[in-house]
């Protein structure tokens, strides 16, 4: 089977781990995997394995059959989430080759859409589908298409349970966890030359937390800082080594005393991580139940949990899978305070701490074995190939633009499939999947009028804007007249003024009164003048 991955991000992305262990058991298997990326080719150079092959989508899009090494193109695509940039990919590729299409489900993305637009709940619907596409950051679902891009899917996979509410009814769907390689990360002794390597003091106990930060779980490492700073004010030497790229750059705001108890060591090369984690006496995963946290699960827990060091983690995502106090600590409120109570705990107690450590690692045996998730991701596939229609697929996947009418491609299908459901237990499949997609074109035409609406409006505040603009224009255009007749007043006013103190200077000058008897004589002679003449 030759299996198209497609990337929402470069290789340096939380999902290129996963995938590449999916490809590599797949490729034991007897499969070939290809991953694409919409850019950053370069950066899949850390994975210098055979598993499978980098390509840009660019690539696949303009040559789809010389993607794997047999000639032949994808017999399935594996969508890695349901984001634009991989719906861009997913569309164009669909209209030129139909093909059975997996969607993967990792996260809350219409939570996280709505975080990253600015907005609340209530704003993102005040806002058209086009305003919010061209809004929207890279690598975030569009929440008013994502949905029904799932719904247009063969077969869904998700990376934990409570995502299921997220599948429509007629989309088989099935849990396909992180795996992670049980015998990389497994049960080792502390290195000491890395305690020494890494400056850790003799006394000191040891967390050992590895990820990247953003703006969502930063929160998070920030309280395991604060938390750290805790435990050694209570007494007990305790370093936190985290690995990671984005520097923790809140330390130079935290009391030096906690600042100092935490080394940030940068990137480390995966073949280094096991070494690193095995210095740790407890793990810590922090969080807390949020929209967040509780509809992930956090890439770095199957390889806490495989290392056999005890676990602490929040009330949310996967915790029902646990046991408190048995397999892992189990956090309530995921404070500072909480997480220092829970890591003195374990510190005090190393029977306690070690019978915890050996129940994690047989969790993580029975959930996150790699190879046994790679066997459920393959038989995804196999639902999504029988499950897959030619026919049907070559009518609903016939548009190319990246923006397709989703909605109305999914009622389209709606109503391709429900011919194919029979009726059962009195109930008829076939007519509620009709019925659906009336629903669906009846709220897309309410949508295309109300957004007809906006875009004539917004057309006449733009012409109204301009006008504006003109008047404004033509107000400047005035106001410099006025302003330049103004500048002339005032320079025949200066005229007039520089004139009237010429006079004023003759009129007082020692000449002028000297002359004045003769002018009054010459103005009397020429009255006199003016009389006679008249006279005559």
């Amino acid at each position: 089977m030759n299996i198209l991955f497609a990337l929402y991000a470069d290789f340096n992305s939380n999902s290129a781990n996963p995938i590449f262990l999916y490809a590599r058991e797949l490729r034991l298997a007897g499969h070939n995997c290809a991953v694409a990326v919409p850019s950053g080719l370069e950066t899949a150079s850390q994975y210098d394995s055979p598993a499978f092959r980098p390509i840009l989508f660019e690539e696949v899009l303009s040559a789809p059959e010389l993607t794997f090494p047999d000639g032949r193109p994808a017999d399935v695509i594996h969508a890695c989430t349901p984001r634009e940039v991989v719906r861009r990919f997913i569309t164009p590729y669909m209209a030129q080759r139909p093909t059975p299409l997996v969607i993967f489900l990792e996260d809350n993305e219409e939570w996280l859409a709505t975080r990253a637009l600015g907005l609340e709940k209530a704003g993102l619907y005040r806002c058209t589908q086009q305003e919010i596409a061209e809004r929207l950051p890279d690598g975030h679902a569009h929440p008013f298409y994502y949905k029904g891009f799932v719904g247009l899917a063969d077969a869904v996979a998700v990376i934990q349970e409570k995502l299921k509410v997220e599948v429509p009814s007629w989309v088989p769907c099935e849990t396909v966890m992180i795996g992670v390689d049980l015998d990389l990360f497994a049960p080792r002794p502390p290195d000491p030359s890395l305690r020494t390597r890494y400056r850790v003091g003799e006394n000191e106990r040891v967390i050992v937390y590895h990820g990247g930060m953003n703006g969502y779980t930063r929160p998070g490492i920030e309280t395991l800082c604060n938390a750290v700073g805790l435990i050694n004010q209570k007494g007990y030497p305790c370093r936190l080594l985290r690995s990671g790229p984005i520097a923790l750059d809140f330390l130079e705001h935290m009391p030096h005393e906690t600042a100092s108890a935490i080394s940030d060591l940068g990137v480390l090369r995966k073949e280094e991580l096991p070494d690193l984690l095995a210095l740790a006496d407890v793990f810590v995963q922090p969080g807390k139940n949020d929209p967040f946290e509780d509809l992930r699960l956090p890439g770095k827990l199957p390889e806490f949990l495989a290392m056999g060091r005890p676990v602490v983690m929040p009330d949310t995502n996967i915790a029902h899978l646990f046991k408190d106090d048995l397999d892992a600590i189990i956090l309530r409120s995921g404070g500072a305070e909480e997480i220092a109570e829970k890591c003195i705990d374990l510190f005090s107690d190393p029977h306690r701490a070690e019978t915890i450590g050996r129940a994690g690692r047989a969790l993580a045996e029975k959930y996150f074995d790699c190879r046994n998730q790679a066997r459920r991701l393959e038989g995804v596939y196999k639902t999504a190939c029988s499950n897959f229609n030619p026919a049907i697929a070559s009518e609903v996947w016939r548009y190319k633009g990246g923006y397709a009418p989703v909605s109305r491609m999914l009622a389209h299908k709606l109503r391709l499939l429900a011919d194919d459901y029979p009726i059962k237990d009195g109930i008829d499949a076939g007519e509620m999947l009709k019925e659906h997609a009336r629903y669906i074109e009846l709220m897309q035409r309410r949508v295309d009028g109300l957004e007809y609406t906006v875009h004539e409006r917004d057309g006449r505040i733009a012409s109204l804007n301009q006008t504006v603009a003109d008047r404004d224009g033509q107000i400047v255009s005035l106001n410099g007249a006025v302003a330049e007749r103004e500048g002339q007043i005032a320079h025949l006013n200066q005229a007039v003024a520089e004139r009237d103190k010429q006079i004023a200077t003759i009129l007082s000058s020692t000449s002028w009164r000297i002359t004045s008897p003769l002018r009054s004589a010459k103005h009397q002679i020429r009255r006199l003048l003016r009389f006679f003449g008249a006279k005559g």
